[in-house]
């Protein structure tokens, strides 16, 4: 079976020079960073594994891509942000406030039509993996192409902070939407907004603490 190494030398080999053209100062193969004023990008490659593999039936060296923006004026919800040497922030995809997967345009019939789930067959966003290991380069290229038509555009609208402001406020109502929302109006000076979005979550807070009361 093709391990992990092997694979990492295919994504230094095609995709990490177009993350480094493209925003990414600390490439490094499945876990990469890049720091744009407040915003620090993240883009994660993670294999799904074998617990995944024995339930699913996908490989288990298959792989997702996950994407998120860091705003660094937006307290942390989720664990302590990692700190790196130069004082950078490091965070996880899932401490992001904004988060997005890249999704697989190859043609995956001939490897998922083996799953036994109807819902597994049709996932986009997981590229398989041979264990052998013959179709790691399709995919890492795929990979590229799909950040680059797609995953980049995003990342660079959503550094843009009143585009992000209004994706955050697009999203359903919730503890998190509010939290968000609040400090990115108080970073932006909307003083109505942060009100508005104070009130909310205070009234959220107090439904959620009615439940545990």
């Amino acid at each position: 079976m093709i391990g992990s190494p092997e694979i990492n030398k295919v994504i230094r080999q095609i995709l990490s020079h177009t993350l480094k053209e493209n925003g990414f100062d600390k490439v490094n193969t499945r876990h990469n960073w890049g720091w744009h004023n407040h915003c620090t990008w993240v883009f994660d490659i993670t294999a799904v594994g074998k617990n995944f593999s024995d339930v699913t039936g996908w490989s288990p060296m298959s792989v997702y891509v996950d994407l998120g923006i860091f705003y660094d004026f937006v307290p942390p919800k989720d664990g302590e942000i990692k700190i790196g040497t130069k004082n950078e922030l490091i965070p996880k995809p899932h401490q992001c406030q904004l988060q997005k997967q890249l999704h697989c345009r190859l043609d995956q019939s001939i490897y998922t039509d083996k799953l036994n789930n109807p819902a597994e067959k049709k996932r986009n966003d997981i590229w398989w993996i041979e264990p052998n290991g013959s179709n790691i380069e399709e995919v890492i290229n795929d990979i590229k192409q799909s950040f680059l038509s797609d995953g980049l555009g995003w990342l660079l609208k959503n550094t843009d902070l009143e585009t992000a402001f209004k994706e955050i406020e697009s999203e359903h109502d919730s503890f998190n939407k509010f939290y968000k929302a609040r400090y990115f109006a108080e970073h932006l000076n909307d003083n109505f907004k942060f009100e508005k979005y104070s009130q909310l979550l205070e009234k959220e807070q107090k439904g959620i603490d009615g439940l545990f009361s």
